[in-house]
C-alpha cells in the first residue's frame, strides 16, 4: 500500500471516488455523473493549483483506494504570530472492499503527521454517526468550543 499525496494526474480518480462516497450516503437519482465528475475536477485542480486544498490517497497497485481531503485555513495574522493555519478535514472514503484493514488509520495517521511537519495547528471536522468511534480512536475529540449557524 502506498500513502501519499494527490497530484493532477490523480484529479479524475479522486473524483469518481467522490461519485462513489456520495452514491453510499444518499440517492443521486436524476444527477448527470458525467456533468458531477466534470465539476468536481475543475474544483479539485483548482484546490491543488491555489495550495488551498491537499488531497492524500492510499493506492495499491496504482489505484486510489482511500482518499483524505484537507482544506488548508490560514488565520488572521496576529502581532506575535503572522502566518498560522488550521485543517478542514472531509471527504474520507475508503473503497468498501478496502475496509476493516487499517488503511483509513493509517492515511488519517499520514495526514496526521503532514500536518504537524506543515505546522497546522489544528484539525478539526464533522464526522457522520458512524464515523465518531473512528475518530475517537484516531484521538479527535468532540469536546470543543466550535458554534455554528446553519441555513
Amino acid at each position: 500500500m502506498v500513502f501519499r499525496l494527490a497530484d493532477k494526474k490523480d484529479i479524475s480518480s479522486l473524483a469518481e471516488l467522490r461519485w462513489l462516497h456520495e452514491e453510499e450516503e444518499c440517492d443521486l437519482f436524476g444527477i448527470n455523473k458525467e456533468e458531477f465528475i466534470n465539476e468536481c475536477s475543475i474544483f479539485l485542480t483548482n484546490g491543488l493549483v491555489n495550495n488551498e486544498w491537499v488531497y492524500w490517497i492510499a493506492e495499491e497497485d496504482k489505484e486510489i483506494v482511500a482518499n483524505i481531503y484537507v482544506r488548508r485555513i490560514r488565520k488572521v495574522p496576529k502581532p506575535q504570530k503572522f502566518f498560522a493555519e488550521i485543517g478542514y478535514v472531509t471527504n474520507v472514503h475508503t473503497k468498501e472492499q478496502y475496509r476493516g484493514k487499517g488503511i483509513g488509520s493509517e492515511l488519517l495517521a499520514k495526514v496526521k503527521q503532514w500536518s504537524v511537519d506543515n505546522k497546522i495547528e489544528l484539525l478539526f471536522l464533522w464526522p457522520s454517526k458512524r464515523a465518531v468511534d473512528f475518530y475517537n480512536r484516531q484521538g479527535f475529540d468532540i469536546n470543543n468550543e466550535i458554534m455554528e449557524l446553519e441555513f
